[in-house]
């Protein structure tokens, strides 16, 4: 533990040098770690999206583990349903009104920024969600579906400058940050199973390539930034939604207080874990 405190300190001590505008200054007692991004990162539950301020944060959400994990003062603002833009430059609305943009958190005293985003914009569920079936043992056969191969292309090609800009404008408001940006999948498994993934293996093969792909996009983005990818699909096999109680993600149905297609308590340590090791 004492050497991944050392190694974060003296990674986090290096400037980033992709400033566009000047950092906005530090606040007194502003935390050294600020998580921005979806649910991915708030880990809400089935209420928790009703309780102020509407973003669905729970202390089960990965930030809360990577900075009790480091020792450091951190704070999240991740909310569900958030879009680049939410991040970025718009004041996203909940049941509550609407949230500060994101990146106002940061600061120049900002020395760890994680994120999580894409999964909105992408509206990965609705490309997707014609690869699962009524009942399990039929196949969809969406792998042969153009149309659908043609809006995934659509909708890869317009999320790629977007995560770009927005890594472009956190490294410019917090310009002394290391900044991880999560990555994608891990939800579903070379086959599926009743219920939770009603899909054929097939398909699931189809469905783990547009992940793959969703993930090269966000690891180019960050890599080309000198920031940090971390891939949470590849370690995620044998824990997706068919995993029982190893699961880090809920599928389809979800018989816990997690909602559908979100981290389980499990899979957000597991997370946090993932972020720890590449720090």
């Amino acid at each position: 533990m004492v050497r991944i405190r050392l190694a974060l300190v003296a990674a986090l001590t290096i400037a980033l040098c992709w400033a566009i505008a000047p950092p906005a200054p530090a606040a007194p007692g502003a935390p050294e770690y600020v998580a921005l991004g979806d649910s991915r990162a708030a880990a809400p539950t089935r209420t928790s999206a009703r309780q102020p301020d509407g973003c669905g944060r729970t202390l089960d959400g990965y930030p809360a583990h990577v900075a009790s994990q480091l020792g450091v003062t951190y704070k999240s603002v991740a909310c569900v349903n958030a879009h680049t833009a939410d991040v970025t430059s718009n004041p996203q609305l909940t049941m509550f009104g609407p949230r500060p943009v994101q990146i106002n958190a940061l600061s120049s005293s900002t020395r760890l920024v994680t994120l999580s985003i894409g999964g909105n914009d992408l509206g990965w569920w609705s490309l997707v969600s014609s690869c699962f079936t009524r009942r399990f043992g039929q196949d969809a056969r969406c792998r042969h579906d153009r149309t659908m191969a043609r809006r995934i292309d659509a909708g890869l090609t317009a999320v790629a400058p977007r995560i770009a800009t927005t890594l472009d404008k956190i490294a410019s408001r917090a310009p002394s940050a290391r900044v991880v940006l999560v990555g994608h999948g891990g939800y579903y498994g070379r086959t599926g199973c009743p219920d939770e993934a009603n899909i054929s293996t097939a398909d699931a093969a189809y469905l783990r390539t547009f992940f793959d792909r969703f993930d090269a996009i966000l690891r180019t983005a960050a890599v080309t930034r000198s920031m940090t990818f971390v891939d949470v699909a590849t370690p995620a096999v044998g824990h997706d939604a068919c995993a029982g109680t190893a699961r880090w993600f809920e599928g389809n149905v979800s018989r816990s207080q997690t909602p559908p297609r979100h981290p389980t308590p499990l899979g957000s340590r597991a997370i946090a874990g993932l972020i720890v090791n590449a720090l």
